[in-house]
């Protein structure tokens, strides 16, 4: 019960010349003989038959973020300790840990260190989920498909 459609051949293969031996010689628009494809619609009865066929196949959703739950600390982390001040605020942290070198409260050397990380993982969040919902936005506009 699915619904079959022949190919139709209209164009150059990847190596720039048409597979003639494919070609049907007595149709004007140049058919693929043997080659057919299944179209599910999406919706109604055979929602099942394209939910098992389509799981197959990556989709062409758009997505920009660069983050999800699981790796958002650990790539936030990575990119903030590539700038150098960081790096510095996390050098006088750890040498601060040394009793010898000591000279604040070990605590107190970790706080602007963790101020700045905070904030910047805070915007970095933001900014992430507001390409998060732009992806959503654009992914489901309703386009218009023209066949030419």
């Amino acid at each position: 019960n699915t619904l079959k459609i022949d190919f139709i051949w209209r164009g150059w293969y990847s190596d720039g010349l048409p597979n003639s031996s494919l070609l049907d010689t007595h149709s004007p628009r140049g058919r693929v003989c043997g080659k057919q494809r299944t179209v599910f619609p999406r919706n109604g009865r055979h929602q099942q038959d394209y939910e098992r066929v389509s799981r197959n196949y990556k989709s062409n959703a758009i997505s920009t973020t660069k983050y999800t739950f699981l790796t958002f600390i650990p790539m936030n982390l990575f990119e903030q300790f590539h700038r150098a001040a960081n790096l510095y605020f996390l050098f006088l942290t750890l040498l601060n840990w040394v009793p010898v070198v000591e000279a604040f409260q070990k605590e107190i050397t970790m706080i602007p260190l963790l101020v700045v990380l905070i904030i910047i993982a805070i915007k970095d969040a933001l900014e992430d989920f507001r390409r998060y919902l732009f992806d959503k936005k654009v992914n489901n506009n309703v386009v218009r498909v023209f066949c030419g």
